[in-house]
């Protein structure tokens, strides 16, 4: 599971995780250099990965939870004796050129299990005790050398009445004794497969837990809840009441570092019917209750009447007791997604009184559709009366808002869109659809506004372009438009170039706000008017001019509704940058004096390039100085900025940084099979989980320095990948470089190269080291910079499967190349060869005794012929391994066309299956 957070490391709700108990890994042998405890968190990477593969719901309110859907479930069969043919690796070998050779025999017992694994030296011998099914429940792995013995670990399981494993402790040596390592259990009551309830991983010398999970069933939400601590310094603890879950997180502190103390407490509350409904927390300190808060909601169902739900919200106040806070009344599509004609719906907040246990009305909204298909809100506000009012949206049919709707008196209406159509030079477009009472389009309009701030005190044009669509182009509109006749909607009368002349706003019925613009050669006025005073009085006063001498004077008046200036600001921007803001002396009734500044020059190139130059004013000679420039760039995946600073009229770089980010690659593969893998039946991997993704998504970081007049790089860091039909390369790039003429390069390419079933069958690794340095010249008597290392180091690796999808054969090399050699040759050093041999044998395994009705459907392989057992007949499909259908039946049978690979599904059922 994943680590959420130091303190509660993850809380989770989970239903089904699939067959966690039967689809874990098989464990691997245990051989040199591995212990039981790492192969013991590689058995559990499985179960780990297939539950983050599954669907789940995230709640926002409480980090790690999530809610799965559940499996039904089953009960397996006791089982009795039978003999089949299975294939086993039987010998593992490996050679060098140098002469050296390793080997493993493998023999086993009976029922499939490992008896010995004789490496020569030194044998590891596996002895086991057998319960219910023919399943074994104790295995005690022997380490022998000559005649001396040690065991090495052991394993216990403990099984019901049905074979299950319903326990598991596994044991290894520490200290000239076996300790427990680590031990898990597993229900299965609320799932057929098996669900695992506990997991303890345990430091085998002091005996502390080094992680732990922990999961309990929760009625209300019929899922498991989850508890995870990856930390010895932490502990959780979880327990389950009726209508919530509970966690008690623990640490160790300074000095008792083998004592725990609770610092927080965690209670989340649900309904019966598994909806979320409230949290506590409390946190504590030195063992005492230091804060404490929460919130709980009561859910009323049909209440006031069917259709509705009341739901009252306590929270705890700051004595620490629960106390009524909010009600809310709705009806029961209140939140659900607004789509056109999906019911009326209405809501009401009120406030909790404690003074006399009353409710004050807040709010409510009322929301129904019109026939035109659009929806008309109803809001009053007892607490803000300015937000209350009557609105009109459009939604799709998913739900989506698309814009606001201004409704006309004969059932026309117009639908407002806004969009951002050019984000990056901060100009957007917004839109005005007029449609008749049918819903057929009449006219359209837009106007295209510039919002970049930096233009506010030299821009002597308005904001605010308007057109119209006819014939299929946009021509600018000049008329008196009406947006809707309504309590609420807009005016607008526009002159020849599309500008406003007066906009008029009404609310309610009345006018709201209107503004007046004037233009003149220079520039423009525009003068606004709101209500003030409960009534319509100009509110401020905006003008932009520019003079003869290219000279620009922005002022900006603010009134009360006695006409008298609030607040008042004048910018002048003088032509060669200096700038003088003047703001309003209320004493003067005039502006005061001027603060003088200078202005930032901003462009940007056809490239893309945009350019800053900051600018100040010299106090001493009023002129204009610069004093810095930076060049940034952002596009695709491809992002730097640099700066410079002034230095004799020229401009000297100071630093610069680069990101270049791939695209997302992904690669299939099957992993690398480890023949050498214990043969268990509780828990032996499943086929589909053998196929995994190379995905890649990482970024190119490049920072540079300036070196006589240009930019070089210091340091190149990062990767890049690509793909190539069958071969997927990774490059790792590692660079650095200074001005003093020290360089270093050390790139790693990596090639994996996959076969037509998906198997590895190269993967190469090139590493590439180039070194220069300052170094003396005889022949010139100084210094001069000279490759000083330039090696390739190459680690080719192959791999060979049989017909059954197999590894039979590993091969490993290196070469090494040194390119200042006085003959650079690629010089092979070495070669590794290792042969997996395989022999088909009779094992005895637990079968599902005739008759039985509950044993878990699979699939069985007889020759080319396919069929689905242990279920009812049902269809079937046949896949290549590349995905192409070859084979369907609808009977729970099928015949492949030839020998291979094959994926194979029935309903929900899909595995990888070898016709041979």
């Amino acid at each position: 599971m994943k680590h959420i957070s130091p303190i509660l490391a993850s809380i989770a709700l989970l239903a089904s995780l699939g067959a966690v108990a039967q689809t874990a890994p098989r464990m691997p042998i245990p051989v040199p250099g591995i212990n039981v405890q790492q192969l013991y968190m590689a058995h559990q990477k499985k179960a780990n990965d297939m539950a983050k593969k599954s669907d789940r719901i995230y709640i926002p309110t409480t980090p790690g939870v999530r809610v799965m859907s559940q499996a039904e479930t089953a009960r397996a069969e006791a089982k009795t004796k039978e003999t089949v043919k299975k294939t086993l690796i039987t010998k593992m070998e490996m050679t060098s050129d140098n002469g050296r050779r390793e080997y493993c025999n493998v023999t086993y017992n009976e029922y499939g299990h490992f008896k010995t694994l004789d490496y020569g030296t030194y044998k590891m011998q596996y002895d086991y005790e057998y319960g219910y099914g023919n399943h074994w429940t104790k295995k005690t792995v022997t380490r022998v050398d000559g005649n001396y013995s040690t065991v090495e670990s052991k394993e216990e399981r403990t099984l019901d009445n049905q074979g299950r494993v319903i326990s598991i402790k596994r044991y290894e040596q520490a200290d000239e004794k076996m300790v427990l390592a680590s031990e898990e259990a597993y229900e299965y009551t609320h799932n057929a497969d098996g669900m695992l309830v506990k997991q303890m991983v345990y430091n085998i010398y002091d005996g502390s837990v080094n992680s732990g999970l922990i999961r309990q069933w929760f009625a209300p939400t019929k899922s498991y809840v989850e508890a995870e601590w990856h930390n010895y310094s932490e502990k959780l603890e979880l327990s389950i009441g009726a209508d919530y879950y509970e966690v008690k997180c623990y640490e160790v502190t300074y000095p008792d570092y083998d004592k725990y103390v609770l610092t927080r407490t965690e209670r989340h509350y649900y309904t019966a019917d598994g909806k979320e409904c409230g949290n506590e927390l409390t946190m504590y300190n030195n063992g005492k209750v230091e804060s404490k808060e929460g919130s709980k909601t009561e859910y009323q169902y049909n209440t006031p009447e069917k259709g509705y739900t009341t739901t009252i919200t306590n929270r705890i106040d700051e004595n620490g007791m629960w106390t009524k806070a909010e009600k809310r009344v709705a009806t029961d599509n209140y939140d659900d997604p607004l789509i056109p004609f999906s019911g009326s719906r209405s809501e009401k907040e009120y406030l909790y009184n404690s003074y006399d246990d009353s409710w004050a009305l807040l709010r409510s909204c009322t929301k129904e559709w019109t026939e035109q298909g659009y929806l008309k809100q109803v809001e009053v506000d007892n607490e803000y009366e300015d937000e209350s009012g009557t609105y009109y949206y459009m939604y799709d049919d998913k739900g989506k808002k698309i814009g606001c709707v201004y409704p006309f008196g004969n059932g026309d209406y117009v639908v407002e869109v806004e969009e951002d159509t050019e984000e990056s030079k901060d100009i957007y477009t917004c839109f005005y659809t007029f449609y008749d009472k049918k819903g057929n389009i009449t006219r359209q309009i837009k106007y295209v506004g510039n919002d970049d701030s930096k233009d506010e005190y030299t821009n002597t044009e308005p904001a605010y372009t308007f057109y119209e669509l006819k014939n299929g182009t946009w021509q600018k509109l000049s008329d008196k438009i009406s947006i809707g006749d309504g309590d609420n909607h807009l005016e607008a009368t526009l002159n020849e170039k599309g500008w406003l002349t007066e906009s008029i706003e009404y609310e309610n019925g009345t006018i709201n706000n209107r503004s007046v613009y004037e233009y003149s050669p220079s520039g423009y006025t525009e003068t606004s008017y709101c209500i003030l005073g409960g009534q319509l009085n100009k509110s401020s006063l905006t003008s932009v001019s520019k003079d003869a001498k290219g000279t620009y004077t922005y002022v900006h008046y603010i009134y009360d509704a006695m006409g008298n200036v609030t607040w008042a600001q004048k910018h002048v921007t003088y032509a060669n940058g200096i700038k003088e803001i003047y703001y309003w002396d209320d004493d003067r009734r005039d502006f005061g004096n001027a603060y003088a500044s200078a202005t930032d020059l901003v462009s940007t190139d056809d490239n893309g390039v945009k350019t800053t130059i900051y600018r100040k004013l010299d106090p001493d000679t009023n002129t204009v100085v610069e004093t810095g420039k930076r060049e940034e760039y952002s596009k695709d995946h491809r992002h730097w900025y640099a700066s410079y600073r002034k230095e004799d009229g020229k401009w000297v770089g100071e630093y610069k940084q680069e990101t270049i980010t791939s695209d997302r690659i992904s690669f299939k593969v099957n992993p690398l099979q480890e023949p050498l893998k214990a043969n268990d039946e509780y828990f032996s991997y499943t086929d589909m989980g053998d196929e995994y993704l190379l995905e890649t998504m990482s970024s190119l970081h490049i920072d540079y320095y300036w070196n006589n007049g240009e930019w070089k790089i210091r340091e190149k860091s990062g990767n890049e990948y690509s793909v190539d039909g069958n071969k997927y390369t990774e490059k790792q790039i590692d660079i650095r470089n200074d001005e003093n003429g020290y360089y270093s390069e050390r790139t790693i390419v990596s090639e994996t190269t996959r076969d037509a079933n998906y198997n590895i069958v190269e993967d190469n690794t090139i590493q590439t080291e180039i070194t220069k340095e300052p170094q003396y010249d005889e022949s010139t008597g100084g210094m001069v910079v000279k490759t000083s290392k330039h090696n390739v180091h190459e680690a080719p690796k192959y791999y060979t499967y049989d017909s059954e999808q197999r590894l039979t054969k590993e091969v490993f090399e290196n070469y090494n190349t040194d390119y200042l050699a006085n003959n650079p040759q690629r010089h092979f050093t070495g070669r590794e060869t290792t042969v997996y041999y395989y022999a088909e044998m009779d094992v005895v395994v637990g079968i599902d005794n005739v008759g039985t009705n509950n044993a878990r459907p699979m699939f069985a392989v007889s020759g080319r012929n396919i069929s689905l057992v242990n279920a009812e007949p049902t269809a079937m499909s046949l896949y290549t391994i590349d995905g192409q259908l070859v084979a369907t039946s609808t009977d729970g049978q099928l015949t492949a066309p030839n020998n291979g690979m094959y994926i194979v599904k029935a309903g929900n059922l899909k595995a990888k299956v070898v016709v041979k």
